[in-house]
């Protein structure tokens, strides 16, 4: 008989849920394709026999005339979805067919099973992904392949490629996100295939199949088959049941799409509307500390206090778009909080994506991809492309009459850029729930990261990304071309990466000793929209042995100004503020004249369009090397691409008197005449910059820019020019409570933030003096939002 599982049955006890069903299986575990359908029968029968469950979606009576055309229309949308995203996969097909051997298997695909599998990537779902293309042109709308529609050899070859897998398919329960443990344990003559790595088990290998037997359909695939089809796919869909732990964010769409399909598949109506209900109440706006999923900010967490926009959230996204169209006008579709959430992600998203304007390519910052900054642009993985299909992003906002989609999915299709700033987006965003600040302008993006007591720093998972434990100590990427820090990972050296404050070599990095929680809750950022400040107040969470308080202010006229204050190191390692670290593109003017070479003691350096130039106060100096390097992407995770050899330029500031604070200005996005015009020229006043306050004064805009460090607030004086008071000459600020603000006197608004997170307001007054005599006083009280809106920053006139 075929698949006849009942769904409320289903969601009591799937396959891997009954240790029944498991040794009914096991009694055959290389069993043939004709014995498949009485093996899978007998499992199904178990789970039949189980109590059921019932939710909304199960309870409902037989499928009516409505849902019944709902079902085939939305499998007609995922076929063509599916076969669509194959374009480009299908130039292999001809080899595939004379390599596949009498078994059904690759002599070229590496089937290394369980504790001897690699983890990541698992070599052996070559064989699905290789079969679903096949599928594909089988089934027509594969362009350039029309000659293989409907083959009778290329069928045959599908079939033989599923059940050689079907039979070898793992039957203890445990294996599915336990393997390795005593309750599925290694085993050097294992034979049945799966993954120590549960994604494999539960999303990786079942979505490849389910979409194969998809394509291929009920009328082709034998009872056996469509059993096992359905077999690996409820088993996946029973990590809802099970409460799996990873069953948060990317995964819970994930697996809810493999429950979808399977639906499809059977056309099951309460399969199908479970599986949608799943996506809906997660396609929600999530607040809490280190939730995964969408947040109020437009950032995207997963793996529990990770910004990861890029990859995880891609997934998400796509996901999305992949089952909202094909839902479109039915049932199904979801409901306008999931159509709010999904458009908050997605505004969010455009400030995260840079071009490279040397290939024409959009990419995600580095820094919303945390462990995949080991692979190379060549591996395909997340650093390649945003991995995103514009031109659906735009057809769901115009189905959804949502024009944040439409205009994110329109805006960046410009690729005739000279420049980084995709979709040509200027301004500031603070992305409070991630600690994380992003500034455009015109012909540049800069990103910065950090990291509190309220999220990760970064992650290390199944040997990617080893030494990357200071990726957000305030790393600072700065793109002009887009270019500047692809495929150098391998041979950056990862004590100096852009933007940090660092002891040098004073923390071991290992894959072991690299993901930490902050230690400091007074991380985050003010930004009216256009300017912005991010302050990050830093405790080495490893050794506890470096700590630093450290301001960006991002300023008119693409100005960027930096403060580093209150540095204190337990060791005798060097203490190094880090300007950038990227590849060199010359030439190079050091004290405007132009240099070949390391120097130290420069006051001001000019390279790849970007200008830095210390304060006139400031010590210490600043330090540059040129030097190719070479670096072994095996090294900083599991790519398996030949040597990287780059030229960086790397420039920092050595801290000599630790007791001494630093700052520097950056003109990013600036030509050598305009950056020497502008370095001789610009106004700025650093009116304080130690352990209490930090503070500047920009001149030519006459706009004020505040962090108060301590919970008790402070206070701090400027000399300023007041338009509305002539006769003042000095303006004191003083706060009740740790804060940062921006004051725009030619606006007369103030727009204040708690980086804290824990304030509910603050009070703030301006007292404008000459000589010490009070010329005009004004106070606030300002208002925090709380919940998922704390740290966001809110704008007052005074």
């Amino acid at each position: 008989m075929r698949f006849s599982l009942t769904f409320a049955s289903l969601l009591s006890s799937v396959f891997v849920c009954s240790a029944a069903a498991a040794n009914a299986v096991s009694q055959a575990p290389l069993v043939s394709s004709a014995s498949a359908s009485s093996v899978t029968t007998s499992a199904v029968s178990t789970i039949n026999n189980s109590a059921s469950v019932t939710t909304g979606a199960a309870s409902s009576s037989q499928p009516t005339a409505t849902s019944t055309q709902d079902i085939n229309l939305i499998r007609d949308r995922r076929l063509t979805s599916i076969i669509s995203g194959l374009s480009g996969s299908s130039n292999g097909i001809a080899g595939w067919l004379s390599s596949l051997d009498s078994d059904g298997k690759w002599p070229d695909v590496n089937y290394a099973t369980g504790c001897a599998a690699q983890r990541a990537n698992w070599p052996a779902r070559d064989h699905w992904a290789r079969l679903l293309t096949m599928a594909g042109a089988w089934h027509g709308g594969l362009p350039g392949v029309s000659e293989y529609v409907k083959d009778a050899s290329l069928e045959s070859a599908i079939l033989l490629g599923m059940r050689w897998w079907f039979d070898r398919d793992f039957t203890n329960p445990a294996c599915l996100d336990n393997g390795g443990s005593a309750s599925c344990p290694c085993n050097s003559t294992e034979i049945l295939l799966w993954n120590t790595n549960w994604y494999s088990n539960v999303i990786g290998v079942p979505q490849l199949v389910v979409d194969v037997c998809l394509i291929m359909g009920t009328d082709i695939l034998s009872e056996a088959d469509e059993n096992y089809c359905m077999l690996m796919s409820t088993r996946s869909y029973g990590a809802f049941a099970r409460h799996a732990s990873y069953m948060t964010g990317a995964n819970i769409l994930d697996v809810a799409k493999i429950g979808i399909d399977a639906g499809l598949l059977s056309s099951n109506e309460s399969f199908v509307a479970d599986a949608y209900s799943k996506i809906h109440q997660e396609l929600l706006i999530k607040d809490g500390i280190m939730v995964d999923g969408i947040r109020s900010d437009g950032s995207f967490g997963q793996h529990g206090g990770l910004l990861y926009n890029g990859n995880y959230g891609t997934v998400y996204s796509n996901d999305v778009m992949d089952l909202e169209l094909a839902a479109a006008g039915t049932e199904f579709s979801a409901g306008s909080a999931s159509k709010t959430a999904l458009a908050n992600l997605f505004d969010g998203d455009r400030w995260m994506i840079v071009y490279n304007a040397i290939n024409g390519v959009l990419h995600w910052d580095f820094s919303v991809l945390p462990r995949f900054i080991s692979f190379p642009v060549i591996d395909g993985q997340a650093t390649a492309d945003i991995g995103m299909n514009l031109t659906a992003v735009e057809e769901l906002g115009n189905e959804w009459m949502s024009s944040t989609l439409t205009e994110f999915g329109v805006s960046l299709k410009d690729n005739d850029l000279t420049h980084a700033n995709a979709g040509n987006l200027t301004g500031n965003r603070m992305f409070y729930a991630n600690d994380y600040m992003v500034h455009r302008g015109k012909e540049y993006v800069t990103t910065l990261k950090m990291f509190s007591s309220r999220t990760k720093n970064t992650e290390c998972t199944n040997s990617e990304n080893p030494f990357g434990f200071h990726l957000s100590d305030g790393v600072l990427y700065t793109y002009l071309n887009g270019n500047e820090y692809e495929d150098i990972a391998a041979a950056w050296d990862w004590n100096l990466i852009p933007g940090i404050t660092v002891d040098y070599n004073a923390t071991s990095l290992s894959c072991s000793s690299s993901q930490f929680t902050g230690l400091q809750a007074f991380v985050g950022g003010v930004s009216d929209g256009q300017l912005g400040l991010a302050a990050m107040r830093y405790l080495n969470p490893a050794t506890e042995s470096l700590s630093w308080q450290k301001v960006w202010f991002f300023l008119e006229d693409d100005m960027q100004h930096v403060m580093v204050a209150n540095i204190s190191s337990k060791t005798n390692a060097p203490v190094y503020s880090i300007l950038d670290q990227k590849r060199y593109v010359g030439p190079l003017v050091v004290d405007e004249y132009e240099k070949v070479g390391p120097t130290t003691g420069a006051r001001s350096v000019w390279h790849g369009n970007i200008g830095y130039v210390l304060d006139p106060q400031e010590t210490t100096s600043i330090s540059f090397s040129v030097e190719e390097k070479r670096g072994n992407w095996s090294s900083i995770g599991i790519s398996t691409q030949p040597p990287a050899d780059v030229t960086l330029f790397t420039a920092w500031l050595q801290h000599d008197s630790l007791n001494t604070s630093s700052s520097y200005t950056t003109f990013p996005g600036t030509d050598l005449d305009t950056f020497l015009s502008k370095s001789r020229q610009f106004s700025l006043q650093s009116a304080q910059n130690d352990a209490q306050v930090s503070a500047i004064y920009d001149q030519a805009h006459e706009t004020v820019f505040a962090v108060f460090w301590n919970e008790s607030g402070g206070s701090t004086v400027l000399d300023v020019s007041l338009p509305n008071y002539s006769e003042a000459r000095s303006l004191s600020i003083t706060a009740n409570g740790n804060v940062a603000l921006i004051y725009d006197q030619r606006t007369n608004f103030i727009t204040v933030s708690d980086p804290s997170q824990t304030l509910t307001a603050v009070e703030i007054s301006f007292v404008y003096t000459r000589s010490e005599k009070e010329v005009q006083t004004k106070s606030l009280v300002v208002a925090f939002p709380t919940g998922g809106l704390a740290g966001s920053s809110v704008v007052q006139r005074i």
